[in-house]
């Protein structure tokens, strides 16, 4: 038995970071095109492994069909597995021709739509040199999707259960309000029209008042991405975000956030891979201090911009996420809303590594589908709650 294969947050980590090899024709076929293919583990563990060959080749796990099953090995065992459709709303398309997997992808339980792909960082030489995101348009053609376009497409999400939280993303754009502006016929759109959560993926505002406005018009959660916490490799990596908003602003805005939205809904990415893991650690605790949720993905290089440093091994980046749950746990930050995605380890899925109890009955509350429809029923009720003491006609 090999040394993560019965662990599934453990073996989540390690196929992010090596990649698997497919060899099979009828998984090729299924994985055909992709750079990654969906794959859940036991424990419902879903992830997404690289699979392309230049990723791959010294990977020690193969998936091995058996007629109707799956099998991952990595040579010395093999867990059963299941391969994930694609979404079918991929293969449709708006009444104005418009592919739906051209304004939104899913990850597991959340789906992120993109009205606009353009990210002005590009158009001024400062993107961020990891970007390998939708926001990869410089000086091309500026398509914004119509509201309607966005509705038909998260229509379609919708009515076919692929993810119950739509996350609305924007790159950088001038202006002092983060691009809410913009986010904002999309986000009272989708509120008007299905019962769903909605996440804003944004840069922080210029300003205090457009967080209050995100949650005034809707939003029930926010994501102001830092992405790297070591001051000067930010500034190397992410020299927009330096220039233009600063860490400083980040983590005020974050901090800021904490306090309007409920505990859990607030957080921020810490790329795993772009800086040292005792620099992710700090990161960590400063963000839960503040009580963000810390979302660590793992750099996924390409032969265009392999960043990665060296060595990154599962042996020492899992320290990292265990710290990333013992510090949510002490803050007692909650964890129910970052969960579930193919993308990224969450902190919910690294509880069995640290506490050897299956979950308790709270876990299995919030994955069922009444437990989501409570979620959403919950925070409508927040917002009302929130917006009115805001709101100075009502304050006397």
């Amino acid at each position: 038995m090999g040394k993560y294969i019965d662990k599934p947050a453990s073996l989540k980590i390690d196929l992010m970071l090596r990649g698997i090899r497919i060899e099979d024709p009828v998984v090729q076929a299924w994985a055909c095109g992709s750079s990654g293919i969906d794959i859940l583990l036991p424990r419902d563990t879903l992830v997404n492994i690289p699979c392309r060959e230049v990723f791959t080749r010294n990977s020690p796990y193969t998936i091995r069909r058996s007629g109707e099953d799956y099998f991952i090995t990595d040579g010395k065992g093999e867990v059963p597995v299941k391969l994930v459709p694609k979404p079918a709303f991929c293969g449709g398309s708006t009444s104005t021709g418009v592919p739906f997997r051209d304004i939104a992808a899913s990850h597991g339980s959340y789906t992120v739509v993109t009205p606009s792909k353009r990210c002005d960082f590009f158009n001024r030489s400062i993107e961020c040199r990891y970007c390998a995101g939708n926001f990869n348009v410089a000086g091309g053609p500026d398509r914004v999707y119509t509201v309607d376009e966005v509705i038909e497409t998260v229509g379609a999400v919708l009515k076919e259960k692929a993810s119950g939280i739509i996350y609305l993303s924007i790159g950088f754009s001038p202006g002092d309000d983060g691009g809410i502006e913009f986010l904002k016929p999309y986000i009272t759109a989708v509120k008007k029209n299905f019962n769903c959560l909605v996440a804003v993926e944004a840069l922080p505002p210029r300003e205090n008042r457009w967080i209050d406005e995100t949650y005034a018009i809707g939003a029930d959660s926010v994501l102001y991405n830092l992405e790297i916490f070591d001051k000067e490799l930010f500034e190397i990596i992410c020299p927009g975000r330096a220039a233009l908003i600063g860490r400083k602003r980040y983590m005020e805005a974050l901090g800021y956030a904490a306090k309007i939205f409920p505990n859990g809904t607030v957080a921020s990415h810490l790329i795993v891979g772009l800086e040292p893991p005792g620099s992710t650690c700090m990161g960590i605790d400063c963000l839960t201090d503040m009580g963000v949720v810390p979302v660590l993905p793992i750099y996924r290089p390409s032969s265009e911009k392999d960043l990665r440093i060296e060595p990154l091994t599962t042996e020492i980046i899992l320290p990292v996420y265990k710290h990333l749950y013992k510090a949510i746990k002490k803050k007692k930050v909650n964890l129910n809303w970052v969960r579930d995605l193919s993308m990224v380890t969450t902190p919910a899925e690294i509880k069995d590594l640290v506490d050897d109890s299956k979950g308790g009955l709270m876990d299995s509350f919030y994955k069922s589908r009444l437990g989501m429809k409570t979620a959403w029923g919950l925070s409508s009720l927040r917002r009302k709650l929130r917006v009115v003491d805001k709101d100075p006609e009502h304050e006397h």
